[in-house]
């Protein structure tokens, strides 16, 4: 599989400093240089687009499925690392990298509270179920302010609308990241661009900025696999969805931007350390945040004997102890989040194949069926999303 380092002058990140800089905005980042935000700032409304994992994989899989959304790309863009939502949609809405925000996976430990914690949902890890948002306060730790503030500030005539799942709408940390958002949601997807059409049309001179966020094809392709028959339909009823979109709202005078936070990779092989006697032994805590990024804090006196039991998998994932890591400077640059000390072990390691690795929670046991496919990998599939721009 092919290595692809995330470019934080030509990512998401760098995406974000396009639509801040089109709303005369400095970003923290540099905007993109195919991007021309003198072009932009004319656009009376602008459609920034998320597709959670629609990667660059699923645009050259199913070219017949995307004619449409094909005609219209700009070019590929990388994701943030880790490639996984929880890092990269906290990118896309603050602008900065995970180096700067410190969300950087599904799953960290706060000592604060003494457990592990799934950051987007507020779940505990064990048993899934929602923490209270007032006891459990993890976005007071961790994440940063969110775009649609800094644009409220500066562009108080410009109105922002929120568009995501109905089961979604209420979660705390969309209700926090959405600022002076309005949070619109949506029950279907034929529902979502009936909604955005709705929003453009109607009889207001005024300018809008609207961001939509959609769960799929992510929530599709984890259990079925990237080449799946669900996947397709849903790329190309999407294809089709924004191709009549665009033709309703001509005349607008509207932009739309589409990008995805990451794509996903099929994931053959699944290991689990409770499994691996020497490794598991040398450890002080369940590993995490992510099954292809994995966090390891190791006992002081079997850091050796780590090292000999990692070997087995050096052809399956990179390993570097933890300054060795923080040198690489994969997730960005800026000020580092005060937090990223905490979720950094002693040693780190990145998924560059079709393997996932992960700590078994004994109350739970292994999982009936494994994800087919997953993400916050380096792989090109994981790495490469598009930057779709659709002119009205």
């Amino acid at each position: 599989m092919n290595i692809v380092y995330p470019d934080y002058k030509n990512s998401i990140v760098n995406l974000v400093s396009s639509i801040l800089e089109t709303y005369n905005i400095k970003a923290d980042h540099p905007p993109l240089k195919q991007l021309d935000t003198k072009i932009l700032k004319t656009k009376k409304n602008i459609i920034f687009f998320i597709l959670d994992g629609f990667g660059m994989n699923l645009l050259n899989k199913f070219v017949a499925s995307t004619k449409f959304l094909n005609k219209n790309l700009i070019s590929p863009i990388t994701s943030v690392f880790p490639s996984t939502t929880s890092a990269a949609i906290t990118s896309i809405i603050s602008g900065k990298t995970p180096w700067e925000h410190g969300a950087i996976g599904w799953t960290l430990y706060f000592k604060e509270f003494a457990k592990n914690i799934d950051y987007l949902p507020n779940w505990d890890s064990i048993t899934t179920t929602t923490q209270n948002p007032e006891q459990y306060n993890i976005i007071d730790y961790i994440g940063a302010d969110n775009i649609f503030n800094k644009i409220a500030d500066t562009n108080p005539d410009v109105q922002q609308f929120y568009l995501t799942h109905k089961e979604l709408s209420q979660s705390p940390n969309i209700i926090r990241n959405s600022g002076t958002a309005k949070i619109i949601p949506y029950s279907k997807h034929k529902h979502l661009y009936k909604k955005i059409n709705k929003l453009i049309s109607k009889r207001n001179s005024g300018r809008k900025l609207i961001f939509v966020y959609s769960s799929s094809p992510d929530k599709i392709e984890h259990p079925m696999g990237i080449n799946a028959e669900e996947v397709e339909k849903f790329i190309r009823e999407t294809d089709s969805a924004i191709e009549k979109l665009s033709s309703q709202l001509a005349g607008t005078d509207t932009t739309i931007l589409i990008t995805a936070d990451h794509g996903l990779t099929d994931i053959d092989e699944y290991f689990y350390v409770n499994e691996d006697e020497k490794l598991f032994d040398s450890l002080i805590m369940p590993t995490f945040p992510e099954p292809r990024f994995i966090s390891f804090f190791v006992k002081k006196h079997k850091m050796e004997q780590f090292e000999e039991a990692f070997k087995k998998y050096g052809d399956k994932f990179l390993l570097f102890d933890r300054e060795e890591f923080l040198e690489t400077k994969l997730l960005g640059e800026g000020k580092m989040h005060y937090k990223i000390d905490d979720f950094i072990g002693d040693y780190v390691a990145i998924a560059t194949s079709d393997s996932a690795m992960k700590s078994i929670y004994m109350q739970n046991g292994k999982w009936k069926k494994e994800f087919k496919a997953h993400h916050s990998g380096l792989t090109e599939d994981e790495m490469l999303v598009p930057l779709i721009k659709i002119d009205t």
